[in-house]
């Protein structure tokens, strides 16, 4: 397996994201990282104001169908597709709401062997691992942990790969893709033998790493000095979540709560952010 370098994987569809949220992901990862020999572009259509680096790929046709881009988004699962990916090279694909504040490189070499993925872990104390393999195992395939694909390592010499074991059961109507329509879901089903977390070291979630479900919690974490160190050390932060979006919180007054779906809180202010918080606003600036 090539380790000289890995490529960086973004999707674009529809008009909730636009150029600027590329170029800027483009921008920011090629500064910070090391070894990003090519940068891809999946998308619905192509783009004149994207940055000239990156190579803008049309989605393969058996994932441009209308029902694959809405709910569980299906379309994603092109990630792992060979045709729009550089032959031997692990890669990192990235969603287009993420602030890079490191090396992505880190991420890409969490891939050790062709048929390793690694993605953000479920929010529990298992996470993926020894434990639920076996829980999968035993459960023939039923149960198992599902990550979040905001953010994958792969290779794209992987055997089986990904893109291809969805398309023949979906061509030949296997059931079990009635439960499986999430791409979270299948990439996590497809590849549990070999799948691993992204530490908490080098990516978060920004509504678990900064929003918490009670105030003694978010005490606690403000003066763990661990917090702060780990926190320093991470090379991404996904902004999911409407309420997370830079725009949104851009738009808060100092010290504002920032509150959840799920009921999380947490403080827009540089005393619970630190320099998160001056980043999201740059991001933001720069996203109008």
């Amino acid at each position: 397996m090539s380790t000289a370098g890995w490529c960086l994987v973004m999707a674009l569809w529809g008009e909730k994201y636009s150029s600027k949220h590329v170029n800027e992901l483009t921008r920011e990862a090629l500064r910070l990282s090391a070894g990003c020999v090519s940068v891809v572009l999946l998308s619905d259509r192509f783009r004149d104001d994207i940055d000239p680096r990156v190579q803008q790929k049309a989605f393969p046709s058996f994932f441009d169908r209308e029902d694959f881009f809405a709910g569980g988004y299906v379309v994603k699962l092109s990630m792992f597709d060979r045709s729009v990916l550089p032959a031997d090279c692990r890669c990192v694909y990235v969603d287009l709401d993420t602030l890079v504040t490191g090396d992505l490189g880190k991420v890409a070499a969490l891939i050790r062997d062709r048929n390793d993925v690694a993605m953000l872990p479920p929010g529990n104390l298992i996470s993926f691992g020894v434990i639920r393999r076996l829980i999968w195992r035993v459960s023939r395939g039923r149960r198992f942990a599902v990550g979040n694909s905001s953010i994958v390592a792969y290779h794209s010499g992987a055997q089986p790969n990904t893109a291809e074991l969805f398309r023949e059961m979906y061509l030949r109507g296997d059931g079990a893709l009635v439960h499986m329509r999430i791409d979270d879901l299948f990439v996590s089903w497809a590849n549990q033998a070999h799948l691993r977390a992204v530490p908490r070291s080098l990516v978060a979630m920004f509504r678990r790493e900064f929003l918490f479900r009670s105030h003694l919690l978010f005490w606690l974490a403000q003066k763990s000095g661990i917090t702060g160190r780990r926190r320093a050390r991470l090379v991404a932060i996904t902004l999911n979540g409407e309420e997370c979006k830079p725009a949104a919180l851009a738009r808060l007054a100092e010290g504002a709560v920032i509150r959840d779906a799920r009921g999380r809180i947490g403080y827009w202010s540089e005393a619970s952010l630190g320099p998160v918080k001056a980043r999201i606003e740059r991001l933001a600036a720069r996203l109008q």
